[in-house]
């Protein structure tokens, strides 16, 4: 059964719209009017012929690739430099990395940086306690009697002029040579009583009665030799008494060493010689701040009242002098701690603070 005729019928005059993008056909001419050329219509066909121009593709080999495959040995000389021996230096560890720059031991440095963290740098005797403990302070004492026990002995075996008569002996005490020989000698011992004058004194105030025992001997040997000396360069002594081997001065009571040595310690007072050494810490070792902080605190005007006058400053006062004169010192830097540490004058400045801290 045919179902077309069923249908509608298309109509044959109707035409299908140009599919979209495609330019409209021209409109007809009213009538009457001569038809349009159409040859410019083919022109819009020769658009396409542009297409197969291969002038691009010659442009393209213009980049020329290969020239920086070329130039790609070129970063081998940098790639062997990159890799640097960084990591042995790791291996060294931390302490040697440390003693290239630095000649302190970590040990103190980490001891001053805990000092600082709690806000507690502590004073010049702290320090030192930190540092060397007191078993140093007996180590010192035996050095320092091997030290005198030689120059004793150097003294006692020194060579000496035997005169023959009175007028050789009247000559020999003008003698310019001999006397420059006494007077060095003299001032030998002399020396060496005032560096142990602060470790007698020291010993004394705290009762330590063994470093008394080594002391005494020494003491007493160094002034009845210097006794001898000065009686012989003023002529009341005759310079044989030199090579005598029993004096008189060896059978000096303890009483009278004691009185003797008294009379000495008070008119050579050690606490002016501390004032003097505190000075010059102060004015050689300490940053201009900290000098300007403390010029402008409390501890300053017991430090003008004492240092005017410290003859004449009291037991209290100079107890109060030395605490604050402590603790001022206590921020020197640590090479200034160890050069004083080290010189002759700490041992006054240990004695002082036996007797007043």
């Amino acid at each position: 059964m045919d179902t077309v005729g069923l249908g509608k019928k298309k109509k044959k005059g109707t035409e299908m719209p140009p599919p979209p993008g495609m330019p409209l056909p021209p409109m007809p001419p009213p009538p009457g009017m001569p038809l349009p050329v159409n040859p410019p219509a083919p022109a819009q066909a020769s658009q396409p012929a542009p297409a197969p121009i291969p002038a691009p593709a010659e442009a393209n080999p213009i980049p020329t690739q290969p020239p920086a495959a070329a130039g790609l040995p070129l970063p081998t000389t940098p790639i062997q430099d990159t890799p640097e021996p960084a990591p042995s230096d790791e291996e060294t560890g931390y302490s040697s990395l440390y003693a290239k720059k630095s000649g302190k031991p970590l040990k103190q440095v980490y001891g001053h940086i805990d000092r600082i963290s709690h806000g507690e740098i502590g004073s010049l005797l702290d320090r030192y306690s930190d540092r060397f403990g007191h078993e140093l302070d007996r180590d010192i004492i035996v050095m320092r009697k091997v030290e005198r026990e030689e120059k004793a002995a150097e003294i006692r075996d020194s060579p000496t002029v035997q005169l023959l008569n009175q007028e050789e002996e009247e000559e020999q005490l003008h003698d310019g040579d001999t006397l420059v020989e006494l007077h060095s000698q003299l001032g030998i011992i002399e020396s060496e009583l005032r560096r142990l004058k602060p470790e007698y004194q020291a010993a004394k105030s705290e009762g330590d009665r063994e470093v008394l025992r080594e002391l005494k001997p020494i003491l007493q040997e160094l002034m009845s030799e210097r006794k001898l000396l000065k009686g012989i360069i003023s002529g009341e002594i005759d310079i044989s008494e030199l090579n005598s081997d029993d004096s008189d001065e060896e059978d000096e009571s303890e009483d009278e060493y004691e009185d003797t040595h008294e009379e000495e310690v008070d008119s050579d007072d050690i606490f002016l010689t501390f004032v003097e050494i505190v000075d010059n810490l102060l004015g050689s070792n300490l940053p201009e701040d900290a000098i300007n902080e403390f010029t402008e605190s409390e501890g300053f005007e017991i430090y003008k009242e004492v240092g005017s006058s410290p003859e004449n400053a009291n037991e209290e006062l100079r107890s109060e002098f030395f605490r604050v004169v402590d603790s001022l010192l206590g921020g020197m830097p640590e090479e200034a701690v160890e050069e004083f540490v080290q010189s002759p004058d700490f041992d006054i400045y240990r004695t002082i603070g036996g007797m007043y801290n």
